[in-house]
């Protein structure tokens, strides 16, 4: 009963829905033109931008001063510093730019140093056989380098 109720109100509105004669044709260029200049308003504006990079299989969303932990040796040393140019996404408070699949390496740049080279401490396990608590000690420790982000720019946007 209530379907067939929806299905005539649902009918009866499609029917009578005009809609415009002619679809109006934005000049995209214009409005693109606009986007891109209030953009460039906001990231020179702008004092804290963040990015989203890609670095060893995995996403990192950085700003300014962060720390982030990647697993695996690296052939970095300590004090090394780097650019991180698999930049997914860039944004700040009022905007966000997002590449097809990463931004061009000469608009964006985030900036890291290797603070840090360590290992693992060694996972604990614990089993119970028969009802008692049995502690495993797991000696695989994996290899990490810590890296602190010194600077996310955007330029020439």
């Amino acid at each position: 009963m209530l379907r067939s109720m929806t299905r005539g109100i649902f009918s009866k509105i499609a029917k009578n829905r005009r809609f415009s004669t002619e679809p109006q044709i934005i000049e995209t260029e214009k409005v693109q033109q606009e986007v891109l200049e209030a953009i460039s308003k906001e990231v020179s504006s702008s004092s804290r931008l963040f990015a989203i990079v890609y670095v060893n299989g995995r996403q990192w969303k950085v700003s300014d001063g962060d720390l982030i932990s990647l697993e695996g040796n690296l052939p970095l040393n300590v004090g090394d510093e780097i650019k991180l140019e698999k930049v997914l996404m860039v944004g700040g408070t009022n905007f966000s730019i997002f590449g097809r699949p990463f931004l061009d390496s000469n608009s964006v740049e985030v900036d890291a140093v290797v603070v840090e080279k360590n290992t693992t401490n060694p996972e604990l396990k614990y089993v119970h056989l028969n009802h008692n608590q049995t502690k495993i000690v797991n000696w695989k420790s994996d290899e990490a380098t810590v890296l602190r982000i010194k600077s996310v720019i955007a330029k020439n946007i």
